[in-house]
């Protein structure tokens, strides 16, 4: 009777099972499907009056680039955002 520990030792937890105690943090904002084609269609619609008011001033490689570039965001986005669905 005298060789019994009042109290059972607790044993530590090792990472993993501590890791596996914590729930996951949920992000704020939950992202949607729609959020890219959405970025696409916000950035070229944003890149293509610069690239056009750059090639209006003057002929310019860097307007040029920037209005092309900003067509084919333009269009990726259009399609993407059409293939969402109805819904």
């Amino acid at each position: 009777m005298g060789n019994e520990d009042p109290a059972p030792k607790k044993r530590k937890k090792r990472r993993a099972e501590a890791a596996a105690d914590v729930p996951e943090a949920t992000p704020a904002v939950a992202p949607t499907e729609g959020a890219r084609p959405r970025k696409a269609l916000a950035a070229g619609g944003t890149l293509l009056p610069l690239g056009l008011a750059l090639v209006g001033i003057g002929p310019s490689e860097l307007g040029m680039g920037i209005t092309l570039l900003s067509l084919v965001v333009l269009i990726y986005g259009v399609h993407s955002f059409g293939r969402l669905g109805p819904a």
